[in-house]
């Protein structure tokens, strides 16, 4: 599908990996890939206990008296794929497409984040004449998740002290710093009792544009959850109901994009216009929202745990908390409503909380976690990972400036970014390290909408070249 792309060998190592699965959690294949690739090319590789792969290619002839490089990028991608899609990502290759200049998907999740890092690393490794300092491809695990993999690096396991992260998603832009977070996890035994109302209905929101938590969380773009709930009292508005449960999101990093309500009802139908609840969301064109009546449920949930859902998704913040004073565009603290999942008669809520400034981080924190305490959750929090905090001095963000400049002659912006990236993590293992960001121009990543730029990947490869020249 993408033989004809330039740059082709970056192409063909992308292409390749979206034939193994590799969702977060699944990435033993993709691992094994990448370690017998790395010992096919002749080059010494490390697959470690987290099956992060370490390959280093040793210096050009002109380039073995300079410091070794550090090329880094994350295997796994988040999974996500549209309404009725039969997609199996434990097994499926991912289905790709050409339109124009964007590689994109039929249905899911591209897996460019961060597969395009990978594939690029793996084009320059394999090219025997480039002239470039000893490089250092690290490849890690659960980025998208934990970041355990990041986590796991040994310090032992690196040789270099200056590493370029291509984890980025807009071409132009240098990043130099990422927000801290974590999640925060709510849970709740729910009570039951026996349903009382004649019918039974099952509330539908599908398609809404969903999107990366961090990235786009400024964009207003719509919650699913919320929106369920919003869409409820427009119900109540025609008769009393009761709530069986809700259900909506996947994934702790991505704007929520369905969400399912099952509540029963003495209505016999509904015929709810939501055409002026809908036009509140423009961004989410594509949205669908049903009313069904399905097969009865005897059992619905007791009126206190109704009320504490409704009050607790009424009431805890979704979206932009504040921006940062330094760089007022750049979002300094925000939550993502992730998910809202029901097992075994217990809901479990997870929030996703990002912030560059630990005042306002402890500050949201308490907040939120005040918020699920009173409405009867017991509260967690989880995978904290800390801030990536700007270094006034750098001479690899220097000799990158420069090396863009050269390259395009213009201008390449610097910013820190409102995500997670895995030099936050870095950080701990290798507080001397000087780290950047950088990357090709992709959109509305971690959805099925999720889209690649072909002409950006050719010209972001060439920059990176000429940056690994110059080091």
């Amino acid at each position: 599908m993408l033989e004809n792309l330039q740059p082709n060998r970056v192409f063909h190592y992308f292409e390749e990996l979206t034939k193994i699965p590799r969702e977060s959690g699944n990435e033993q294949a993709v691992s094994d890939y990448l370690y017998h690739l790395g010992k096919e090319l002749g080059y010494e590789t490390i697959q470690d206990e987290a099956n992060n792969i370490i390959i280093r290619k040793p210096a050009h002839p002109d380039y073995m008296d300079h410091e070794p490089i550090i090329i880094q990028g994350h295997m796994d991608m988040v999974a996500e794929k549209a309404e009725g899609i039969k997609h199996d990502f434990a097994k499926d290759p991912i289905p790709l497409a050409v339109e124009g200049d964007w590689v994109k998907t039929k249905g899911t999740t591209l897996g460019a984040d961060d597969g395009i890092a990978v594939a690029m690393g793996l084009a320059i490794i394999e090219d025997k004449e480039a002239k470039h300092p000893a490089l250092e491809l690290l490849v890690t695990t659960d980025e998208e998740t934990t970041m355990s993999g990041a986590r796991a690096v040994k310090k032992e396991n690196i040789r270099g002290k200056k590493l370029i992260n291509i984890d980025a998603e807009e071409e132009g832009i240098l990043l130099a710093g990422c927000s801290g977070g974590h999640n925060l996890i709510g849970k709740q035994k729910l009570k039951y009792q026996a349903r009382q109302l004649k019918n039974t209905f099952e509330l539908t929101i599908n398609n809404m544009l969903g999107g990366h938590s961090g990235m786009e969380i400024h964009q207003k773009r719509g919650n699913s959850i919320k929106f369920a709930l919003q869409a409820m009292n427009l119900i109540k508005e025609v008769s009393d109901y009761e709530l069986v449960s809700i259900v909506g999101g996947s994934k702790h990093n991505a704007i929520p994009r369905d969400a399912r309500v099952v509540f029963a009802s003495d209505e016999e139908d509904y015929s709810i216009d939501f055409t002026n609840l809908i036009a509140k969301y423009p961004l989410d064109k594509d949205m669908q929202v049903t009313i069904k009546k399905i097969d009865n449920i005897d059992e619905v949930l007791s009126a206190q745990s109704q009320e504490n859902i409704e009050q607790f998704t009424a009431e805890v913040p979704h979206g932009v908390y504040s921006m940062m004073e330094e760089y007022p565009d750049i979002v300094e603290c925000s939550n993502n409503l992730a998910i809202f999942d029901i097992q075994d008669r217990q809901l479990k809520v997870t929030i996703s909380l990002r912030s560059s400034n630990p005042e306002s981080f402890d500050k949201h924190t308490e907040n939120v976690t005040k918020i699920y305490q009173k409405n009867g959750f017991d509260v967690i929090e989880a995978d904290y990972y800390q801030a990536w905090e700007f270094a006034k001095e750098s001479s690899l963000r220097e000799t990158a400036l420069e090396a863009f400049k050269e390259t395009f002659n213009k201008e390449m912006k610097v910013e820190v970014v409102h995500a997670a990236l895995e030099p936050a993590v870095f950080t701990d293992t290798f507080p001397e390290m000087e780290m950047i960001a950088v990357g090709p121009t992709m959109k509305d990543v971690h959805s099925p909408n999720e889209r690649l730029s072909i002409s950006s990947t050719e010209r972001t490869f060439k920059f990176i070249n000429k940056l690994l020249e110059k080091l």
